[in-house]
């Protein structure tokens, strides 16, 4: 081989080299890429290592959370959204509880939040941490990972409403609720003034209240009224008669009808007279 061949041989195996270590150094710092519809950069603006973190807990990887968070040192508790949403909730929204599991495995705190921008004289609030977004999926075993954890189930939302509601306005996510409330949660917590069960009472959900008195709910005006005086189904009112016998073995009295009640019932073709409403 001439010289001139050995030196362009040279050249090019320099070049071809210097080729492969670029395209290696591009593959080592290119951002993860999530598969979900979320999109992770944007999430976590200006953080790969948090972006990485938020994706290998989206795919489950147990081993590269570990990693991130224990050798890269990368602090879920310390990393939200422009918007607020916590790094913690990410594999709640992307639907990998493996990965959930990982990064409290590994020390993320399950009720971190960041605090929500409020004028000095309003009372300080905090955005949503994981326990919000969990009480809303729809799987129970987010909600069951993180009170595992030590999730406050007494824990509301950026709106200072409780768990327990938000479950039940989400896609009336029942299983949650029974979580919460066996978990601990306080089944008497008003939300925007509202008891917790009337929200079940009043839509006609007897099943429901009946297992939230049998647990500890305190009936107010409205359920007392909802459960004696509300139209339900003739052919099947058997939880409707039982939440009544509840409250009549208990010294409960029946109200007089609600006038909008009676309108209700006449719109649908029920007796209206309280003496033709005989109890269930």
């Amino acid at each position: 081989m001439s010289n001139g061949d050995a030196m362009r041989t040279d050249v090019f195996q320099r070049a071809l080299g210097f080729c492969a270590a670029l395209l290696l150094t591009a593959c080592l710092q290119a951002p993860p890429t999530s598969q979900s519809f979320l999109d992770v950069e944007q999430s976590f603006p200006g953080n790969p290592k948090a972006q990485a973190l938020a994706v290998a807990a989206e795919r489950g990887d147990a081993r590269e959370v570990r990693r991130l968070m224990k050798e890269e040192g990368v602090d879920p508790d310390t990393v939200f959204s422009p918007e607020g949403l916590p790094l913690l909730a990410w594999p709640i929204l992307t639907g990998n509880p493996a990965g959930l599991e990982a990064m409290l495995e590994n020390g993320a705190d399950p009720n971190v939040a960041k605090p929500y921008p409020l004028p000095p004289d309003r009372t300080p609030r905090n955005n949503d941490n994981a326990m919000v977004w969990a009480a809303k999926a729809d799987d129970p075993i987010y909600l069951q990972l993180l009170l595992d954890h030590g999730g406050d189930p007494d824990t509301r939302n950026v709106n200072n409403e409780t768990l327990l509601l938000q479950a039940r306005l989400m896609d009336n996510q029942w299983e949650n609720v029974k979580l919460l409330v066996e978990r601990g949660a306080d089944v008497n917590a008003r939300s925007q003034q509202r008891a917790f069960v009337n929200e079940y009472a009043s839509l006609g959900g007897f099943m429901q209240t009946h297992w939230l008195l049998e647990h500890g709910a305190t009936p107010d005006k409205h359920t007392i009224e909802a459960i004696f005086w509300r139209p339900t189904e003739l052919e099947d009112p058997e939880w409707q008669r039982r939440c009544q016998q509840w409250l009549l073995q208990r010294g409960y009295q029946r109200p007089p009808m609600p006038d909008s009640y009676r309108r209700m019932r006449e719109a649908f073709g029920f007796p209206t007279d309280e003496e033709d409403i005989p109890l269930l």
